[in-house]
């Protein structure tokens, strides 16, 4: 028994021993990987030095110390550096991060292909990291390669927004070919069309902002048709009505706007009767903010069942009012009827509401108005307006107007309520 107990004790004082020793070795480690971390967040290469030396198995301290014996001017280094990077891709080989660095070393010193060949393992590890694929579009980018640029520039696009506008200059400096960027470069993904085709419309490229938008309004993904106001407007502002109003077209094909929002022979203007709600874009009615004016679907007070549209003057100003308008396609030479149904009440000043049509380009072709209303009407008033568009008018503005006053009372107050516009051809 006394030999089975000495040799429990010894066994005890072993195991004991055993774990002293592997706490003193854990400590040990701790304190040396406290350290080298320490060291390796300096900036100086001999702190990083120490770093590598006290935690030799730590790819991150052979990184910086890479890139300081690389970049440092006072103390450059590009073989050393070349050989902390080949380590750090050795001690952690599927981490991205090393390969990139030992490519910019080789690459740095005119080892074109070693430096692709690390690039390509880097993209074999991370074929969908937006900034890893970012350096490597860059450096076939900078090698004359667009296709292969363009195939990683691609990932980047589709990953994340940051680089968009530096990426959509850079590939037309590199390739003036829009349909090549188009197919090659810009995912099909609706955010990053959409800010293609907006940097398209700036650069005033109307044409391949076409085939982008053919390409979203073909696509599967869904968007709201407030998507396509801003290039709406630009078509408009760049003298192509015709392109616009394609655009209107195909979101009524993609079932985006209703039916209802469309000219019809018997009325060529959208939503006339202000019974749908007015999407204040393409050729549905715009309603501008003005000082001074407010404007609502009033639903207590209409023509037609069951909505018109008010207008309220507050008294404050001599304004000259376009704030309400509407686009329309219309053929040149062509005679047409404007007429429509209003109500006052209150109206001040001798110049009052009216219904406008004007040419959307060229005002000296076509700018007519119905009579004024002032004061407080007994019900609703019919008014119209027979015009001939000119010979290159095909494009026209109708709306309310309010034209300034040259009186000395002449601060417009009051209400007007519009209802069952319509324009149809005369002819």
């Amino acid at each position: 028994m006394a030999t089975i107990a000495l040799r429990s004790i010894l066994v005890r004082r072993v195991l004991i021993g055993l774990e002293v020793a592997v706490f003193l070795w854990l400590a040990f480690w701790v304190v040396q990987s406290y350290r080298a971390d320490r060291w390796g967040q300096s900036m100086t290469p001999a702190d990083l030095r120490r770093a590598t030396q006290l935690d030799a198995h730590n790819s991150e301290h052979l990184l910086r110390l890479g890139r300081q014996e690389q970049y440092n001017i006072t103390e450059m280094n590009s073989e050393l550096a070349l050989a902390h990077f080949q380590r750090a891709t050795e001690l952690n080989p599927r981490d991205p991060a090393p390969w990139l660095e030992l490519s910019a070393a080789y690459n740095f010193q005119g080892q074109a292909a070693e430096a692709e060949a690390c690039l390509r393992r880097a993209d074999w590890l991370a074929p969908n990291l937006p900034h890893i694929q970012w350096v490597i579009g860059n450096f076939f980018l900078l090698q004359g390669n667009t296709d292969e640029a363009f195939r990683h520039f691609k990932v980047v696009l589709a990953g994340t927004p940051n680089y968009n506008q530096i990426l959509f200059r850079t590939a037309w400096k590199a390739s003036e070919d829009g349909a090549k960027i188009l197919n090659e470069l810009i995912p099909a993904r609706v955010p990053t069309e959409t800010e293609y085709l907006n940097f398209l419309l700036r650069e005033k490229r109307f044409r391949e902002a076409q085939a982008v938008w053919r390409r979203l309004a073909s696509g599967s993904e869904a968007f709201e048709p407030a998507l396509a106001a801003g290039y709406v407007d630009q078509l408009i502002l760049a003298h192509l009505p015709a392109e616009a109003a394609q655009v209107w077209d195909d979101l009524h094909a993609r079932g985006l706007i209703k039916p209802t929002y469309q000219p019809t022979p018997q009325n060529m203007l959208v939503n006339g009767d202000f019974e749908e709600d007015i999407l204040n874009m393409g050729f549905d009615w715009r309603i501008a903010p003005v000082d001074g004016v407010l404007t609502a679907i009033d639903s207590t007070n209409f023509h037609s069942p069951s909505r018109s549209l008010q207008i309220i003057f507050l008294g404050k100003t001599n304004l000259e009012y376009r704030g309400v308008h509407q686009f329309v396609r219309v053929e040149p030479g062509r005679s047409y009827r404007l007429q429509g149904f209003l109500k006052t009440e209150g109206i001040t000043t001798d110049s009052g509401p009216r219904l406008e049509v004007r040419d959307a380009y060229d005002s000296l072709a076509i700018e007519q108005f119905s009579d004024s209303l002032t004061g407080t009407s007994t019900g609703w008033s019919q008014a119209i307006l027979d015009f001939t568009a000119g010979p290159k008018t095909g494009f026209i503005v109708v709306g309310v107007a309010r034209l300034s006053s040259g009186k000395l009372d002449n601060l417009i107050a009051g209400k007007v309520w519009v209802d069952d516009v319509r324009l149809t051809s005369r002819q």
